[in-house]
């Protein structure tokens, strides 16, 4: 009889420990996709577009080609899309906006200059 109540006792802590290294491994998977280039990037892009949408005239915006993100490579805008390079990221589909005014992009060696006029 001890013996069943043992043997069930160490199935049920083996089950355990594999429930809880599954749930690990999808956490470790959850986290590195959420800090990756990419999401960083689409964020980037749609508060960019976002930050276009609401602009008055004559509204200048300044982005930092370093910031929070990771370091902006590259700023695009073309066809009513931000496209936003993060860190050497070599695709985007870039993020629409919607705006009655024109939209410029200037930059430097240290910032981006979205002009809307």
């Amino acid at each position: 009889m001890k013996s069943k109540k043992a043997s069930l006792l160490h199935q049920v802590i083996v089950h355990i420990i594999l429930i809880a290294l599954v749930f690990g491994l999808f956490f470790l998977a959850a986290t590195a996709n959420v800090n990756s280039k990419g999401v960083k990037q689409q964020i980037l892009e749609k508060q960019l577009a976002l930050l276009i949408d609401s602009a008055e005239s004559e509204t200048s915006l300044i982005i930092h080609k370093s910031n929070k993100y990771g370091e902006i490579t590259n700023l695009e805008i073309k066809e009513g899309r931000v496209f936003a390079y993060v860190e050497g990221q070599g695709l985007s589909k870039g993020y629409p906006f919607f705006t009655e005014y024109d939209v410029s992009l200037e930059k430097d060696d240290e910032n981006y200059y979205i002009k809307i006029k």
